[in-house]
């Protein structure tokens, strides 16, 4: 695949050149930064220091429509869904690119989901590359960095003057047809820039976890009693499901009346108490402890052992945001601790 380079004075203008697609950029907003649907690409903004909202929404909406009725009382209209128009992310972090792969086999494996596919098919990732990691990621642990290509379309790192362009699938060859006259071509030399600074940034990542047989360290400590000291901080907000990029419980519900109506499927969270209680009333995870155990066996345990990926990403949002500051890294160590 090809590189290119790309002026810093003319980003507006190689996003405009991106042409008829609905482009998700990364804007200031209520004194935050957020993935939003922008016409006017001068909104763009590419510091993500302040950015903690997931965009997952892009290929997983918080609210979506499965389909809609109407009554016309000798006949019955039914609209499948929406269209989806072929969509750009732009700027997005290689930790959220990533966990667009870790979703895949979730939507796709046993069942393929026509809804989160015709999303993931319709966009193209352009991701940033991380020049100053938060004090919150430990991508590396994961596998990743702060230059990770996977689930990415095209990896863009900043390397002084220019912007250093990397063509890395089929898709983001296809979108930069029509944006080549926009840039120039890299030459080693650029290259070398780009892996320094990649290098640069490797390096300002402190916080890490052994993550070495923690799927069958985690089932040995289910009736330990480090889960009630965990789960008795725990208030049940649900931020870190909300905010983290690979969770993806939802519920579906029905709503209208008798003459139109809807079916929606909208985001849930492990982490409150209804999302498990039967029919019966009864409540299998029925205290904090319970569910907070159940989501992080869930991401380091069930899910790589279903679906063969670890269900974390090392964003680090869950630690930043947990208003009791309940943090995953001195978890795991905990379980580590009990296991050795």
């Amino acid at each position: 695949m090809d590189n290119y380079l790309l002026q810093k004075s003319k980003l507006t203008e190689f996003l405009t050149s991106l042409g008829d697609v609905n482009l998700i950029a990364p804007v200031a907003a209520n004194g935050t930064t957020r993935f939003e649907l922008i016409e006017n690409a001068a909104k763009a903004k590419l510091d993500l220091e302040d950015y903690t909202a997931s965009p997952k929404k892009v290929v997983f909406p918080q609210t979506e429509t499965l389909f809609a009725f109407r009554n016309k009382g000798d006949s019955l209209d039914i609209e499948e869904g929406e269209e989806i128009a072929p969509t750009v992310v732009f700027g997005i972090r290689p930790c959220d690119a990533k966990s667009f792969v870790v979703l895949d086999p979730l939507f796709n494996k046993d069942f393929e989901d026509p809804y989160y596919k015709k999303r993931r098919d319709a966009t193209v990732l352009i991701g940033q590359a991380c020049a100053e990691p938060t004090n919150r990621c430990f991508c590396p642990s994961l596998g990743g960095s702060p230059g990770g290509t996977e689930g990415l379309d095209i990896l863009m790192t900043d390397i002084g003057n220019d912007y250093f362009l990397e063509v890395l699938s089929e898709k983001g060859k296809k979108l930069m047809n029509g944006s080549a006259g926009v840039c120039a071509a890299a030459a080693a030399a650029d290259n070398a820039k780009k892996e320094k600074a990649l290098e640069q940034s490797l390096g300002k990542i402190k916080r890490q976890v052994d993550l070495k047989q923690m799927h069958e360290m985690l089932p040995k400590t289910f009736e330990d009693k480090m889960w009630k000291e965990v789960g008795n901080s725990c208030i049940g907000c649900g931020i870190c499901t909300y905010n983290c990029p690979t969770c993806h419980c939802f519920d579906i519900q029905d709503e209208g009346s008798t003459y139109q109506g809807r079916r929606l499927r909208v985001w849930d969270a492990c982490m409150y108490p209804e999302f498990t209680v039967h029919a019966s009333g009864e409540n299998p995870r029925h205290d904090r402890s319970t569910r907070i155990r159940n989501r992080i066996m869930h991401k380091f345990t069930f899910y790589p052992n279903n679906l063969g990926h670890i269900s974390c990403v090392g964003c680090g949002r869950c630690i930043e945001l947990c208003p009791v500051n309940e943090d995953l890294i001195e978890i795991l160590n905990k379980v580590r601790a009990i296991n050795e």
